[in-house]
C-alpha cells in the first residue's frame, strides 16, 4: 500500500513539475522575463521550504561556511545556471521541445560519470544516448525541412540538461547524508540572490508594482506546484520507490508538458516529433535500468 502511495506520489509530481514550461510561457505572454521572474521563484520557494524544514527539524538548516560554500556551487554551477538556461530556453523553443531537451541529463550523467568518475558505459546506458540523441534530433525536426526550435532554444536547452547533469553528479559526492530537502532550500536560496545580482547588473529590475493579478497568480503557481509540491512528492516517493524506480516513473513529465502545452497553448508536436519524444523516454528508461544486485547512487538522476 505505501510503494503505490509512493507511486502516485511521484507521479503526481511529475506532472507537477511538467507545468513549468506552460506556466512560465503564459507569464512571458503578460510581460514577465526569464531572470526575475526565476529570482522571485527561488526567493519564494526558498522560503517554504525554510519554513517547512523549520517546523520538521530546525537543526538540519544549521550548516558550516565549508557547507555553504558546497551549496553555492551546486547553485551557480548546477541547478541555478541549468534554470537559466531553461527560462531563456522557453524563449526561443516551444515548451514541448524543451522539456524533451532537458530530459538528455540522464544520458548526459551517464557520458560525464564515464569520463570523469570512471564510471563503466554498460550496454543499457550506451543505447541509452543513442535512443536520447535521436529522438531530440526527431524532436527539433533535424531531418525535416522546417526546425521546430531555433539553433539558440536548442543550445539553451542542452544547456539546461548539462546544468542538471552537473548538480546531480556534484550533489551526490558532496553533500552525503545531507537531507536533500536542506540542499534544495539552499540551493533555492543562493541561486535566488546572485540571479537578482545578474538582473540588476544587466539592467534588468526586480520590481514587481508593474506586475498584474494575472501574473501574480503565474508566479505562484510555479513557486507551489512545479517547484515546492513537486520537490516533497518526488522526495517523498523516493524514499520507498528508490532513486532508479522513480527515475523512471518520473520519466513521464516530459508527456505531461506535452499534453499541457497542447491544451493551454495550443503547441502540438507532429507525429515524428511525438515518435522523438517516445525515444527519449526510453533513452531515459534505459539509463536508469537497474540489473539485480547493482548498486544505485541515494541521490542518483533526482531531478528536484
Amino acid at each position: 500500500m505505501e510503494r503505490r502511495v509512493s507511486l502516485v506520489a511521484v507521479i503526481i509530481s511529475a506532472a507537477c513539475f511538467g507545468t513549468l514550461g506552460v506556466f512560465t510561457q503564459l507569464a512571458y505572454k503578460e510581460g514577465a522575463s526569464p531572470l526575475p521572474l526565476l529570482a522571485w521563484r527561488f526567493a519564494l520557494v526558498s522560503l517554504l521550504m525554510a519554513a517547512y524544514q523549520l517546523i520538521r527539524d530546525a537543526g538540519a538548516l544549521k550548516a558550516g561556511l565549508r557547507d555553504i560554500g558546497k551549496y553555492a556551487a551546486l547553485s551557480l554551477t548546477g541547478y541555478g545556471a541549468a534554470s537559466v538556461c531553461y527560462f531563456f530556453a522557453l524563449k526561443f523553443a516551444s515548451a514541448s521541445v524543451v522539456a524533451v531537451l532537458l530530459y538528455t541529463y540522464p544520458a548526459m550523467v551517464a557520458v560525464l560519470s564515464a569520463i570523469f568518475l570512471g564510471e563503466r558505459l554498460t550496454r543499457p546506458r550506451i543505447i541509452a544516448i543513442a535512443l536520447t540523441f535521436a529522438g531530440c534530433a526527431l524532436v527539433v525536426g533535424l531531418f525535416s525541412d522546417d526546425m521546430q526550435a531555433s539553433a539558440t532554444g536548442i543550445l539553451l536547452g542542452f544547456g539546461a540538461a548539462l546544468g542538471y547533469s552537473v548538480f546531480n553528479m556534484l550533489s551526490y559526492r558532496w553533500m552525503g547524508s545531507k537531507p536533500r530537502i536542506v540542499l534544495m532550500t539552499y540551493t533555492f536560496g543562493i541561486s535566488a540572490v546572485a540571479i537578482g545580482l545578474i538582473t540588476v547588473v544587466t539592467g534588468g529590475s526586480l520590481a514587481v508594482a508593474a506586475w498584474t493579478s494575472t501574473l501574480w497568480g503565474l508566479l505562484g503557481l510555479i513557486v507551489l506546484l512545479p517547484t515546492f509540491i513537486a520537490v516533497l512528492l518526488y522526495l517523498n516517493g523516493i524514499r520507498r520507490l528508490g532513486p532508479a524506480q522513480a527515475a523512471i516513473v518520473s520519466t513521464t513529465e516530459p508527456l505531461f508538458t506535452i499534453a499541457l502545452a497542447a491544451a493551454i497553448l495550443g503547441d502540438r508536436l507532429t507525429p515524428l516529433q511525438m515518435v522523438g519524444a517516445a525515444l527519449v523516454v526510453l533513452g531515459v528508461i534505459a539509463a536508469e535500468w537497474r540489473v539485480p544486485g547493482e548498486a544505485v547512487h541515494p541521490d542518483e538522476l533526482a531531478v528536484v
